[in-house]
């Protein structure tokens, strides 16, 4: 059985970015149609949005973020399909420019593709919520670090801890809202140094939520916190953080592992983000270059869910 991401390496890099740039350009005219032209000034550039946000993909999910790398190979292999590939201080200017846009270009193919969908075509309900740290220096060079002089917060709240590497961090950490299936819903970036719970709310700012479950770990069990995403949003929200061991209210052996088992697949979509598009090391050097290279690399993952069986059901030709 193949995986979610089997595709990079069973099928032609060629098909796979004439795919990665047919779905992205659709999803940028649809957007482009329903809210116009964002441009405000100056002429339409030779070298599409499309391209960029195409080429930002390639270089997160094939070259590990490397830009200069991936315009050198696209320039000497691929060039057919990229005969404008602008320089590469160009190209980072115009994807940091674009970061937003590439989310919206994947909230457009998330109701295109139905991914948020069950199998008779309606919304799912379910939600899993988990978080994964991502430093934006070594923690010796935290007081030296530029990264966040773009934020309103103040610098020690970007300090933190990661209790899965059991090490201290500077940074921020990706809040993640996905189905159960692994699909990713929404998504933040918050300062490493506040706790998860505070993080909940922001997950839907602004968004009315009906009958929504959200399954989270112990490190989103905060009670006072809980108990404000409840009443601030909806009441039909209900939110289950796992107790500790010792909590004066357990959840029953049988229902913990239960949730346990269940919240495997958003760890699951974790691993994927961590070892293929390498979301915890995004080598940024500034707060929009970190923001752009995270919405590509979560825009990436979930094109996998699309690329893969689009692949297969239209029998491209593979590499072996």
């Amino acid at each position: 059985m193949e995986s979610l991401t089997d595709f990079i390496t069973l099928y032609r890099w060629n098909d796979i970015f004439t795919i990665w740039f047919v779905l992205v350009d659709d999803a940028h005219t649809l957007l482009h149609r329903h809210f116009g032209e964002w441009r405000t000034r100056g002429p339409k550039p030779v070298f599409a949005d499309s391209e960029v946000i195409t080429i930002a993909l390639i270089a997160d999910t094939f070259f590990a973020g490397r830009e200069d790398k991936t315009l050198a190979f696209v320039r000497q292999y691929h060039l057919e399909l990229f005969p404008h590939l602008p320089s590469a201080g160009c190209f980072n200017t115009r994807r940091r420019a674009l970061s937003l846009i590439a989310e919206q270009v994947r909230r457009v193919l998330l109701g295109q593709w139905g991914l948020l969908e069950n199998g008779e075509g309606e919304h799912t309900t379910d939600r899993l919520v988990d978080s994964a740290p991502i430093p934006v220096c070594t923690y010796t060079r935290a007081k030296e670090n530029r990264t966040i002089e773009q934020t309103c917060q103040p610098r020690d709240l970007y300090f933190g801890v990661s209790a899965s590497r059991k090490a201290k961090l500077f940074g921020f950490r990706l809040h993640l809202e996905t189905t159960t299936q692994g699909v990713v819903d929404s998504w933040l970036l918050a300062p490493c140094g506040m706790h998860d719970s505070q993080a909940l709310a922001g997950l839907h700012m602004g968004e009315e939520l009906h009958n929504l479950t959200m399954l989270a770990d112990g490190a989103f069990n905060n009670p006072s916190w809980l108990a404000q995403v409840r009443h601030r949003q909806d009441s039909s929200i209900r939110l289950w953080a796992t107790p500790r061991l010792d909590s004066r209210h357990p959840w029953p052996a049988e229902f913990r592992t239960f949730i346990t088992r269940i919240r495997r697949r958003i760890e699951t979509a974790l691993s994927v983000l961590c070892t293929v598009f390498n979301i915890e090391q995004p080598g940024s050097r500034s707060l929009t270059g970190l923001v752009a290279r995270t919405s590509t690399r979560i825009l990436a993952y979930t094109l996998a869910f699309i690329t893969g069986p689009l692949l297969a059901i239209f029998g491209f030709q593979t590499q072996n």
